[in-house]
């Protein structure tokens, strides 16, 4: 894997339109594509494309690009933080690509090519390009984009498709090498004697490190020792321990500051390997591959301070949900004790009224009375749905697989039995389907969903004779989504007007008066919170006078 500088360039226009609403070109030319039509090319672009700012944070990535999301089923950043690229890709993928982007944020397009580990397609041949983004006179950002080449790279062969000699091979293998040693850039190669001496000053060597072959051809290794924290050189025992892990084991690696010639530092890797003759096995010396690395440590550096900001803002809001949650603690309890109080207080001396009263009162009395109490019982039902809804945010969800086919027909016999919902057997006809997927959910919070709509469709076409009410399901793939199992409910009942039906998963909010339908208010607001916290979606459609239709989806 290396390093290839890439001279042709996209199209200005090609990114440069991505984002903006309306793009126009110059007088004369025909205009350029609109910001919706760019986003559509990328999103259809072959091969993972990404658009990074400077602090190589995530602007945009197209379906292909999604693929390549390390984990999924991640926590979702808070969205005020863009995920930076370490996060979005494996790390082995990262450290290759390290090099590529810090030459992009300096101007140079570059490229490579090597095998990588897909998050779920395994082993690839990717082709990777960066390319800056300029602003202007300013590099804005790094335009990458990945190109799976495991299916169609062709196998080698020599120009005619002729197989080249042994002999020509080795001969144009070294003019390669020496050509790549000597045109190298940000890297380094040159080479010591078995005793540590440098015998072999590269231009690569001079460029970087700016000491001229009269200077450094018998000069000890020592002389180029890598600077520590203070900027001073290190000791010459760690030179010798370099070189003799080379020795044992092949090859050694060390990164840390570097000084030139002129007394200036970058941050180098180092890697030096051990030489030996393949006749004798005798040492030959050393080859040194020195790479500037100072814009790679400055992204990484950059990206440890972006993630220890982003631990440090996500321990900050889990402190304020904490908090949050214990005033739901307390507020719970108030209501629970301080309120449920008058409210009992309140239905005991109604009855004591009435008691005192006996048959003597009047009806408009006994009237008052009956409304004094059923608001009191109406209050006292607010109150229970307000806690169960405080408390199903808190509760934690008991995965498991749930028979959906199951949790219907259970619901449907509670709410067959509900006093308040029974109608005559041939008042109602309902239509269920003949089988239902099992799919993983909590099957306590599954079933108050099916309780709640199977008893509003039932009470809702209480006008009609006869109600009907039918049970479906289906499969769905969204477009660049998981898979989903859609539900629904449907009844030929009031209805209601569809413009307002966001509103109807508000809590205490209804479209009916509580003198036509009696209820809180409060049933499809947790259906809401149990779906959404399941990861899937509920909303609903109608017609007034006709009927609605109740949805909800789950992950499939």
């Amino acid at each position: 894997m290396s390093l290839t500088p890439i001279d042709d360039k996209l199209p200005e226009s090609f990114f440069a339109h991505l984002f903006p609403a309306t793009s126009t070109g110059t007088e004369g030319s025909a205009p350029l594509p609109d910001g919706q039509t760019m986003r559509r090319l990328a999103d259809q672009w072959p091969g993972a494309v990404f658009c990074l700012d400077t602090q190589l944070r995530c602007l945009y990535a197209n379906p292909a690009a999604q693929g390549w999301r390390q984990d999924a089923s991640a926590e979702p950043l808070p969205s005020d933080a863009l995920p930076t690229l370490d996060q979005w890709l494996p790390a082995a993928l990262m450290e290759a690509l390290l090099p590529c982007l810090s030459s992009a944020l300096s101007g140079t397009e570059m490229g490579l090519s090597d095998r990588f580990e897909h998050p779920r397609l395994g082993q690839r041949h990717i082709a990777i390009r960066a390319q800056p983004d300029w602003h202007g006179a300013h590099v804005g950002g790094v335009f990458l984009h990945l190109i799976d080449l495991t299916d169609c790279t062709p196998p080698s062969v020599a120009p005619g498709g002729l197989t080249p000699s042994p002999a020509q091979t080795e001969t144009d293998t070294e003019a390669q090498l020496r050509l790549l040693v000597e045109g190298l850039r940000d890297a380094a190669i040159f080479f010591l004697d078995p005793q540590g001496r440098v015998s072999d000053w590269t231009p690569s060597a001079q460029r970087l490190l700016g000491y001229t072959a009269a200077q450094m051809l018998g000069q000890d290794w020592s002389r180029l020792a890598p600077a520590g924290h203070s900027g001073e050189p290190l000791p010459p025992d760690s030179i010798a321990a370099g070189m003799e892990r080379a020795a044992l084991l092949g090859q050694s690696e060390t990164p840390g500051w570097q000084r030139r010639a002129d007394g200036s530092t970058f941050w180098a890797n180092t890697i030096l390997t051990a030489l030996y003759d393949p006749a004798t096995g005798q040492a030959r010396g050393y080859a040194c591959l020195m790479r500037d690395m100072t814009e790679v440590k400055r992204l990484v550096d950059m990206l440890q301070e972006l993630n220890v900001a982003l631990e440090t803002r996500v321990e900050e809001r889990t402190r304020q949900l904490q908090d949050i949650n214990q005033d739901l603690e307390a507020f719970s309890y108030s209501v629970s004790h301080d309120l449920r109080a008058p409210l009992r207080h309140i239905g005991s001396f109604v009855e004591l009224l009435r008691e005192d009263l006996g048959p003597a009162a009047s009806p408009p009395v006994l009237k008052h009375i009956d409304t004094i109490a059923q608001a009191a019982e109406h209050m006292g039902q607010l109150i229970e749905g307000l806690l169960a809804f405080s408390k199903l945010g808190r509760a934690a969800l008991k995965r498991q697989p749930v028979a959906m086919a199951d949790l219907l027909h259970s619901s449907l016999h509670r709410v067959l039995h509900d006093p308040a919902l029974r109608r005559p057997d041939h008042e109602v006809c309902w239509e269920l389907p003949a089988e239902l997927p099992t799919l993983a959910g909590d099957p306590l919070l599954l079933s108050q969903v099916w309780d709640n709509l199977l008893s509003n469709a039932l009470k809702y076409s209480r006008p009609r004779t006869p109600a009907r009410i039918r049970i479906g399901y289906r499969h769905e793939q969204p477009p660049h989504s998981p898979a989903e199992w859609v539900f629904w409910v449907e009844d030929n009942g009031v209805g209601f007007n569809p413009q307002r039906a966001e509103r109807l998963f508000g809590v205490f909010q209804r479209l009916h008066r509580a003198s036509d339908f009696e209820g809180t208010g409060i049933g499809l607001a947790l259906c809401r919170r149990i779906i959404e916290r399941h990861g899937g979606r509920i909303w609903a459609d109608s017609t007034p006078e006709v009927g609605s239709t109740f949805y909800f989806s789950l992950p499939a």
